[in-house]
């Protein structure tokens, strides 16, 4: 006869491999969709861009436009890739508590980062663009740009990064565990 313990914390993992596996796929269609849409606007963008009749420097501030979009399309890209990682891998029964996850936290950390400064950069590059006399962007009243920097991927990266540590303290706890039985 089983504990009653050990029956609940079966169907608990169960469920939880359940849940996983359907995060994951959702994550999948969503990276699927971001893909298509993605590839869709930047060779839109492209096709703009290379098809314009006037070379100027607002067909260069065109093409930084487009580098940007797809730097962020990439971040935002591999954050999806590296979450479907871990879901998957929750889904399959794998224990949270290896060096494995620690390294894709890591990189989540960095990536958020990217996504952060390229964020910014996208912030500044649009205040700084101006059609005639229609501003695009942030233009204060005294005729100041004004960048508007979300501090949020920051800050998230800082959790996600000190998370990681949480992490291999449990990997080593769980080494040490394994050790002594």
């Amino acid at each position: 006869m089983q504990d009653i313990d050990e029956v609940e914390t079966m169907r608990t993992l169960c469920n939880l491999k359940k849940i996983c596996k359907w995060i994951s796929f959702i994550l999948s269609f969503l990276l699927i969709l971001l893909c298509v849409y993605w590839l869709f606007a930047l060779g839109t963008m492209l096709w703009s861009h290379f098809s314009s009749e006037y070379i100027n420097i607002r067909n260069d501030l065109n093409l930084i436009n487009i580098l940007l979009y797809f730097l962020h399309g990439l971040a935002v890209a591999l954050l999806l890739l590296i979450f479907i990682r871990i879901f998957s891998s929750a889904a399959k029964g794998e224990s949270p508590f290896v060096m494995g996850q620690i390294r894709r936290l890591r990189i989540v950390a960095a990536l958020l980062l990217v996504y952060a400064i390229v964020d910014s950069a996208v912030s500044f590059n649009n205040t700084l663009i101006q059609f005639d006399s229609m501003n695009y962007g942030y233009i204060s009243t005294g005729d100041s740009a004004i960048v508007a920097i979300n501090f949020t991927p920051f800050a998230a990266a800082a959790i996600v990064f000190a998370f990681s540590f949480v992490f291999k303290y449990g990997v080593l706890l769980q080494e040490f565990s394994d050790e002594t039985l």
